[in-house]
């Protein structure tokens, strides 16, 4: 399947259902029961191609594991700038139109969360366990006992270090999406894809802080790296010796900010959050925010996601 043709359905679906009523003045609204029908259609198409999308995309993504997406222009601005901000809308005009269907619509298109993942993989391996162990009885005689080590392998299950949860790691892993650019001869530079890899796999292991840490860094790289599209230099000028020290990021943000207003309450949430859990200070260390490191390392995911993204499509200044 093309995701892109996936896509293109949900714009034009989209586009048709916008012209009839927009979705956040549904409740509003008195259709016929032909409209009624039709904007339930074009709106669970809507919903039905964005989710196919992504489906797509992050087979795709688990498959080959580049962080990097290509989506042309056209598409990856409705992506962002117009069907991400209203899909609420759009499901809440769906459950106000057709509240029979509220729950198979959830049970379709609702993603799995890492938090409420089952066990069905876990168990797929011990059980696999006990048969190699089953194996061995029936074949004591095997030289080197085939090669098999049953034991080793349920210490690694067992190990509260290692925190076997194959069915969270799958979960989690469905939740992230690669780097979206629209030019596709333009390719991030490999520094910053090397973190990005890290980033998405102790995102996955439910390593949270280093998910907080690597969310601060990415973005510093990624706006030093475009840093001479908006003019702006790395460093300060010359002391009186001659030497040149590089701007702290708080500086490189407040230069950007001229450019892109819009990012700066999302850079400096990345710049506090990392600076929170890697340069904690005894106020900052509580049993309440240690069990927040979750939520908000999903948060710093989505939201470097944005920034990286709008960094390298913001064209440069002339």
């Amino acid at each position: 399947m093309d995701r892109y043709a996936e896509l293109a359905v949900a714009k034009q679906s989209f586009e048709a259902l916008l012209a009839m009523a927009d979705p956040a003045d549904v409740e509003s609204w008195n259709p016929s029961d032909a409209q009624r029908i039709t904007y339930v259609n074009l709106a669970e198409r809507t919903v039905a191609g964005l989710r196919q999308f992504e489906r797509l995309e992050q087979q795709q993504f688990f498959r080959e594991g580049r962080v990097q997406s290509f989506v042309p222009e056209s598409l990856l601005t409705f992506l962002r700038e117009e069907i991400k901000p209203q899909l609420p809308h759009v499901k809440a005009a769906l459950d106000h139109l057709d509240p029979d269907g509220k729950f198979i619509r959830e049970f379709l298109y609702e993603p799995t969360d890492g938090n409420t993942a089952g066990h069905s993989i876990r168990a797929t391996f011990d059980q696999g366990l006990d048969q190699v162990y089953q194996l061995l009885d029936r074949n004591s005689d095997w030289e080197g006992r085939g090669g098999f080590q049953p034991e080793a392998v349920g210490e690694f299950l067992d190990s509260r270090l290692v925190n076997f949860e194959p069915d969270a790691w799958l979960a989690r892993a469905r939740e992230i999406t690669p780097i979206r650019t629209s030019r596709s001869n333009v390719e991030l530079p490999m520094h910053l894809r090397i973190r990005l890899e890290e980033l998405y796999r102790a995102y996955v292991f439910g390593l949270w802080v280093s998910v907080l840490g690597l969310c601060r860094s990415i973005m510093e790289y990624a706006i030093v790296d475009n840093a001479h599209k908006f003019k702006i230099t790395r460093q300060n000028p010359p002391d009186r010796s001659g030497r040149q020290q590089d701007k702290k990021l708080s500086h490189l943000i407040e230069e950007l900010a001229e450019s892109l207003p819009l990012l700066r309450k999302p850079m400096e949430s990345l710049r506090d959050q990392g600076n929170k859990y890697l340069h904690p200070k005894n106020t900052d260390m509580s049993k309440e925010s240690l069990l927040r490191r979750q939520i908000e390392a999903k948060q710093a995911l989505i939201t470097l996601l944005q920034v990286v993204e709008d960094l390298y499509r913001a064209p440069k200044l002339v």
